[in-house]
């Protein structure tokens, strides 16, 4: 069964949501990560969580408008308060200033690269001392206080590089402007294998997980900014029901190869 039929078969058992719906058109601005939100040439937006909205947004009668933005671009927003949802989001502390977040499954970013020679890091202190790898990460992209503080000490190094999105980086692993890149392996192998150009490259990752980047929790960011207290709720509402349906963690499982999925996916 195709990915996104399992997740319409997980979000049936969730139930249509008694409430009037939401006050206003949800405001969703987003970017591509891998199968997690696809956006085509044309412009078309697709992927496991614009489906997951699009079914929430029916059972709760809410209108989700989903429109493209750079990521960068996409966190300033929601920081101002003009994006009532940030979808695909890990869960950090300088976003709960903004929003209330709503998890729907476990993930875990790790180091990748195409090095199968080199010798193996465990810890971001190995990868630090390694003054010949420069590192890649998405604008926008936070996996926690170790991440963050392993992104300035690289960049004052001059060992850093930014790109927009997930693709970017997998084009610059592939012409050796980069050498490895932290983030989740399911974000990295969707993104490649989705296009002609690094699509050969993408079973050939190379997974480390990092000692100071345990499991964490992704799903959803509520505005608390721009959203109603009673939008809020009707959108909880139906978030909820569709992690404890584990909507999310079986879409991803069809999607993904299961040396890739152990690294990148649990159920809450």
């Amino acid at each position: 069964m195709h990915p996104l039929r399992l997740l319409a078969a997980a979000t049936a058992a969730v139930p249509l949501l008694a409430s009037a719906g939401c006050s206003r058109p949800i405001t969703v601005p987003v970017s591509p990560i891998g199968q997690s939100i696809r956006i085509d040439k044309d412009g078309q937006i697709s992927g496991v969580f614009p489906a997951l909205m699009r079914d929430i947004g029916a059972k709760t009668g809410c209108e989700i408008r989903m429109s493209e933005v750079p990521r960068a671009r996409l966190e300033m927003m929601f920081e101002q308060g003009h994006a009532d949802m940030l979808l695909a989001a890990t869960h950090a502390e300088r976003r709960d200033k903004y929003g209330q977040f709503v998890p729907l499954i476990q993930t875990r970013a790790v180091l990748m690269s195409l090095d199968h020679q080199r010798a193996p890091i465990k810890t971001m202190a190995e990868l630090a001392a390694r003054p010949e790898l420069k590192l890649v990460l998405v604008r926008g992209f936070d996996y926690g206080p170790a991440y963050n503080a392993l992104s300035r000490r690289l960049q004052a190094a001059h060992r850093l590089v930014l790109a927009k999105d997930p693709l970017e980086v997998a084009r610059m692993l592939q012409s050796r402007i980069a050498d490895v890149t932290i983030m989740p392996a399911s974000g990295l192998y969707g993104a490649a294998k989705a296009d002609p150009r690094t699509a050969s490259i993408a079973e050939q990752f190379r997974v480390e997980p990092l000692e100071e980047l345990p499991w964490g929790l992704a799903g959803v960011y509520l505005s608390t900014q721009s959203l109603t207290a009673d939008d809020r709720a009707v959108l909880e509402s139906g978030l909820n029901a569709a992690a404890k349906a584990g909507a999310l963690y079986h879409a991803y499982k069809g999607f993904y190869p299961a040396n890739i999925f152990a690294f990148s996916s649990r159920p809450l």
